[in-house]
């Protein structure tokens, strides 16, 4: 069935408890390629990493003028990590991180690498003992591991006494903003309150802190003592949203709206569904070198998650997917070892040399979030928010309801749902629809549903008495798309395919070794594909255009460059992903669904 276009259209009522929640995190299984990328990130990465030399032996010497490891993050992801595997040798993995860390905490409370003098005022004591204190409350909230309540504890007052007496000062002498030398501060001192009902923490935040009256503007580009740094910026919002939860104050979401007007109405979103240059806001589109700090990649896929939970819109869901199948994979190997700081869409891509420090550890803290992103319910209904194979166990009113996708999303559009409930009931599942579907099919037990009109960029809802054994089709119609480019990349198009974008890497396209890829003019309508490739990832696909140097004469009877094999981001060769074109009108470009539509 043709669908409805739906204008991106934020609509926020008024903050309270969150209107969507995730499905426990024991309770769910992810397959396909974001499964994959857990297990990879699990198995290849955090497990085989040197926890004792590069992350606890600083910690057990204490010896550093300024520094950061990065532990807490670390923590934060072997939790989730264990509690998603149930994998006994991650869960001991686990155990002996938190226990060992917990070992070095002094009697006053403190628990860093920062020799005594320089403590908290150095930089990045602050940043690296809050989100110590976050990690071990995940500890807390997941295992009930009291060790690492009281730990958090400590380490929370410990903060609170040594900075209370110096309202207004900044750790770093200055040389940065608030924001980004003290990240995590606000929502690890609110999630104590929130574990303990204690009031000093929720004062030391509006008092000393004053989180309430914070709303800082956004700076573009990276100079001065640094306001514009995105990922610190969006850390502040996202707890000044978690304090409006608190106190039930739809305020608190001002300087997080305006975020949301800068990304989507104002070119701070790139293609790749990542934002700032050189970790900082940024509005040019231009695609090399530091562009999409990983750790604000990271920010802004929670930061949708956060959105969704709040609001109920499906469109943050689109927002997720296009950051998670490019910027997000594309800023690890595809074995998972490896984890870049930045992914640039244009030039070479670099990883980074250390397993420890802020993008690595942010990459395996996200990565461990997204099983929950998969599914969410409120008191009635299930919500398919990715589609990606997996399965989940989750209860709706006193009836146990499994659920379970086949699918090899996003290579098709195609998903097959399996539902069985352990009696039969009434109940809603919402099937999250694209923003770049133009044309969808659902069926039920084999018969078309007709009960709900499908419009694009919105939930479809099918509401019906669920039994013990039924099925729902998915069929989304996926057809490549030429999105056309934007502030630096006028004149230019990239190539998407349902939530992929894709690039040309010379190691794909051996002929063009010696060609400067920005002089490549594509010929759209002699796009070819999708075809299999599972070069990058089993399943996956690629496509082949035509082109001509931009410098020559127009080609009246052939082509400069047959064959041109364009690959998804994630490619770790990729080096473009904008191409030029003739006719920049042509009725073949489209515009990019998720950009410059209407926000509230």
């Amino acid at each position: 069935m043709c669908i409805v276009s739906l204008p991106l259209i934020f609509l926020v009522s008024m903050i309270g408890n969150d209107v969507l929640f995730p499905v426990p995190l024991e309770s769910v299984k992810v397959g396909g390629e974001i499964g994959r990328r857990v297990d990879v990130t699990i198995y290849n990465n955090t497990m085989v990493m040197d926890i004792d030399g590069e992350f606890l032996k600083p910690f057990v010497e204490k010896k550093q003028s300024e520094g950061y490891v990065g532990i807490g993050k670390t923590i934060d992801a072997l939790v989730r990590f264990a509690k998603y595997t149930n994998d006994p040798k991650v869960i001991e993995r686990k155990e002996y991180v938190v226990r060992r860390l917990l070992g070095t905490q002094e009697k006053d409370g403190y628990m860093g690498i920062i020799k005594p003098k320089n403590r908290v005022w150095k930089l990045w004591d602050v940043h690296e003992l809050s989100y110590i204190i976050s990690g071990l409350l995940t500890d807390y909230r997941f295992f009930e591991n009291r060790d690492a309540l009281e730990g958090a504890k400590k380490a929370g007052d410990y903060l609170i006494m040594q900075m209370s007496p110096y309202p207004g000062r900044v750790p770093g002498d200055g040389d940065i903003c608030w924001e980004m030398g003290t990240t995590c501060l606000e929502s690890a001192i609110l999630g104590l309150y929130e574990c303990t009902n204690d009031r000093k923490y929720l004062d030391f935040v509006k008092k000393y802190i004053k989180l309430d009256r914070w709303d800082g503007p956004i700076v573009k580009g990276r100079w001065g003592n640094i306001q514009g740094h995105a990922y610190a910026h969006m850390k502040r919002c996202m707890a000044k949203m978690q304090l409006g939860k608190i106190e039930q104050n739809e305020e608190m979401l001002i300087p997080a709206r305006k975020v949301n007007d800068f990304l989507i109405n104002r070119n701070g979103l790139v293609i790749i569904g990542t934002c700032g240059q050189h970790e900082c806001w940024h509005d040019t589109h231009e695609g090399s070198a530091n562009l999409g700090e990983t750790c604000a990649t990271a920010y802004l896929i929670r930061w949708w998650d956060d959105w969704l939970k709040l609001t109920g819109n499906s469109q943050f869901g689109d927002l997720m997917e296009r950051a998670i199948y490019n910027a997000l994979f594309g800023a690890q190997s595809p074995d998972g070892r490896k984890i870049r700081y930045y992914t640039p869409f244009e030039g070479e891509r670099l990883y980074f040399d250390k397993d420890s420090y802020c993008c690595p550890c942010n990459y395996r803290r996200i990565i461990a979030e997204l099983p929950q992103m998969v599914y969410y319910t409120d008191k009635k209904s299930i919500f398919v928010n990715l589609y990606s194979t997996s399965q989940a166990l989750l209860e709706l009113e006193g009836s146990k309801v499994s659920i379970q996708q086949e699918t090899d999303y996003p290579s098709s559009g195609n998903v097959r749902i399996f539902v069985q409930s352990t009696q039969p009931k009434e109940y809603v599942i919402s099937l999250r629809i694209p923003m770049w579907c133009k044309n969808v099919h659902v069926k039920v037990n084999g018969e078309l549903w007709t009960g709900s009109e499908v419009v694009s960029g919105s939930w479809f809802k099918i509401q019906k008495q669920w039994g013990e054994k039924e099925i729902i089709e998915l069929e989304m119609e996926m057809k490549p798309r030429f999105i056309r480019g934007v502030q630096a990349q006028a004149g230019r198009v990239a190539l998407m395919y349902g939530p992929q974008v894709f690039c040309v890497s010379k190691k794909a396209n051996p002929k063009l070794a010696d060609v400067n890829l920005r002089l490549i003019t594509i010929v759209p309508k002699a796009l070819e594909g999708p075809f299999p490739d599972d070069t990058i990832r089993k399943g996956g696909v690629k496509f082949i255009l035509k082109g001509w140097n931009t410098l020559s004469w127009y080609p009246l009877t052939k082509y400069d460059f047959e064959d041109i094999v364009l690959t998804e981001f994630p490619d770790p060769d990729g080096q473009i992903t904008y191409l030029h074109l003739p006719n920049s009108e042509d009725p073949q470009i489209e515009n990019d669904e998720i950009l410059g539509m209407i926000i509230n």
